[in-house]
């Protein structure tokens, strides 16, 4: 019965460099044992692959942009959902006039540029000031219904509002189909919810409160959740 781990990157299969090592071990013997590895990220593709070309692993997809764009083993873009470019003017110009430009970059899905072009996939703004961040995500989505956000440990990160981790799954499993019984994610924190809920979940013991209130199994790291995975 072939199984389908998605696993999150930041703090969840990247915790440290000696950690990272221990889970790409595991995931090759998961992989050779006949099953699926496919990481799930809010980084973007041009990020996300300096890691997985620098440390060697292996992978069947790439969920870019918490679901924005997915890329095959090969990079491959398979499948995109940008954000509308009418509402992506409208968000430019109200970051030009509060003098946020300089710490904003749009997604083109390959690559950051500081000015949008025809594809925008995702508008990520430096979180420098908490209070300040959490009024530009609600003003931009309290006035733009096409789109949603959160804010990470650095970044206000806005996207397409169907764009998740759970609907980047989905699309997979739909073109490979995949029985859901046999899918497995983890994650730490709270763009991780959507595929938590949605499939057979699990979060790191180091998980932010929000996901560790939704989920019902905790890990220390991924190569420990592969151990229960193969038993089940």
């Amino acid at each position: 019965m072939t199984k389908i781990l998605i696993s999150d990157f930041d703090n969840t299969l990247y915790t440290s460099e000696s950690e990272l090592e221990n889970n790409i071990k595991s995931i090759n013997n998961f992989i050779n044992n006949g099953n699926i590895f496919v990481i799930a990220t809010g980084r973007s593709y041009i990020d996300i692959s300096k890691f997985t070309e620098k440390y060697k692993i292996q992978f069947s997809y790439l969920i870019c942009n918490d679901g924005g764009t997915i890329f095959d083993e090969n990079g491959n873009l398979i499948y995109r959902k940008d954000i509308p470019s009418n509402v992506v003017n409208d968000i430019y110009k109200y970051l030009e006039k509060n003098n946020l430009l300089g710490i904003t970059y749009f997604d083109t899905g390959f690559d950051y540029v500081k000015f949008p072009n025809q594809y925008t996939n995702a508008i990520i703004i430096r979180d420098i000031n908490k209070e300040k961040s959490i009024n530009i995500l609600k003003f931009i989505v309290n006035n733009y219904n096409s789109v949603h956000g959160y804010i990470s440990d650095y970044w206000i990160n806005i996207t397409a509002r169907s764009v998740t981790k759970s609907n980047g799954i989905k699309i997979i499993s739909e073109i490979n189909n995949y029985d859901k019984d046999n899918i497995f994610t983890i994650g730490d924190t709270i763009n991780d919810i959507s595929m938590i809920q949605d499939y057979n979940g699990a979060c790191m013991k180091n998980s932010t409160n929000d996901l560790k209130s939704i989920c019902k199994k905790t890990f220390d790291s991924v190569a420990e959740y592969i151990d229960y995975i193969k038993k089940i």
